[in-house]
């Protein structure tokens, strides 16, 4: 039964990383132009991965030193956003837990519509890169705050492909 709760949950968390809006092609990193500084946005976290050490706070914290270090300007009334989310499936004590990491890049954007613009911005992900993975709940803060530490690595150097020093 537990086996079949795994699958069940690691399918789930595959078709959710699928339906992701953004990416990381050459067009996603186009939209990164001009952009002169960012906050960040962690998740509330599920009870599960707070219960295992995770938590938002450190995750964020890692998130923003990495942008700084990188020269991102980092503020927190920023419009454009790096949002964080992070989700932890339960299939019972004996079992890995799987978790899910995405990191989005959250801008405003008008939709053109007949050659008048939207009065009304929307925000949406314009950049995304996520993560499947499993641990043990001994192993999941390291593990998930590594995921993240990379795709951020990875979005500073999209950032810096079109935002050069």
């Amino acid at each position: 039964m537990r086996a079949l709760l795994l699958w069940a949950i690691v399918t789930a968390l595959v078709c959710v990383a699928t339906t992701a809006s953004a990416g990381d092609s050459e067009a996603d990193r186009a939209t990164l132009a001009g952009l002169s500084a960012l906050s960040v946005v962690v998740e509330d976290l599920p009870s599960i991965a707070t219960n295992n050490g995770l938590t938002g706070t450190a995750l964020s914290a890692d998130t923003e030193r990495r942008l700084r270090l990188a020269g991102i300007s980092v503020t927190p009334d920023s419009d454009a956003y790096l949002y964080v989310h992070v989700t932890v499936g339960d299939p019972g004590a004996s079992s890995p837990l799987p978790y899910y990491v995405d990191v989005a890049l959250i801008q405003e954007i008008t939709i053109p519509r007949g050659g008048i613009r939207s009065r009304t911005p929307l925000q949406c992900p314009t950049w995304s890169v996520n993560r499947l993975g499993m641990a043990s709940g001994d192993r999941l803060r390291p593990n998930v705050s590594d995921r993240v530490g990379e795709i951020v690595d990875q979005f500073i150097r999209a950032y810096r492909s079109i935002n050069p020093k």
